[in-house]
């Protein structure tokens, strides 16, 4: 039984001999009626405008009103920057006491919670046990239905020089801690 060279299928019979983009090939009749050209030059689909149409391609369809479209541009709002970013904000240390806290305080059961927020209950739980920090999407959700703040400022720390006051600002040398091993701490101080 030979198959469609386009399509793969099993065909009943020889097939179609089409022409599909200057190469000649034998396929289904599905694919000579989408893609093939008969060998001769004219198109198949070209017979649908001439009204006849083949038995297995099925009925005509209705075309589709036309709706015109309203072109609309979409334009970004100016957001004003009030304060901090995201990308400047970390999860406050405590946070699963915290949204504990405030679900009891609101006599929210976690299925009530989850639910509210867009989150499986496991995940809520695991959540509020401290086993996993909540992503960007379920602090924002918390932080709505609980009205609590899980984010803060980075705070930066100021950096220590152990030189002294250098001209330049800090190097690398000041902010690395070299560990050493016992041995070698042994060695250095005999010296």
């Amino acid at each position: 039984m030979p198959s469609c060279e386009l399509c793969g299928r099993n065909m009943k019979g020889h097939g179609r001999n089409v022409e599909i983009e200057g190469a000649k090939m034998n396929v289904c009749p599905q694919c000579a009626a989408r893609f093939g050209k008969s060998p001769s030059g004219t198109d198949r689909r070209s017979s649908s405008a001439s009204g006849i149409r083949p038995s297995w391609i099925g009925e005509p369809k209705e075309p589709a009103p036309q709706v015109p479209r309203r072109v609309t541009s979409r334009r970004s709002k100016p957001r004003a920057t009030t304060g901090t970013r995201l990308e400047d904000m970390i999860l406050i240390e405590n946070y699963a006491s915290t949204i504990r806290m405030a679900r009891q305080k609101k006599q929210l059961s976690q299925e009530e919670l989850a639910q509210k927020v867009g989150e499986r209950i496991s995940t809520l739980q695991s959540i509020e046990a401290g086993r996993l920090k909540p992503t960007g999407k379920t602090i924002r959700g918390l932080e709505r239905e609980l009205d609590i703040s899980l984010l803060e400022p980075i705070s930066s720390t100021p950096i220590r020089t152990s030189k002294g006051v250098s001209r330049s600002g800090p190097t690398l040398g000041d902010r690395v801690i070299v560990k050493r091993k016992k041995s070698q701490k042994s060695d250095s101080e005999t010296v």
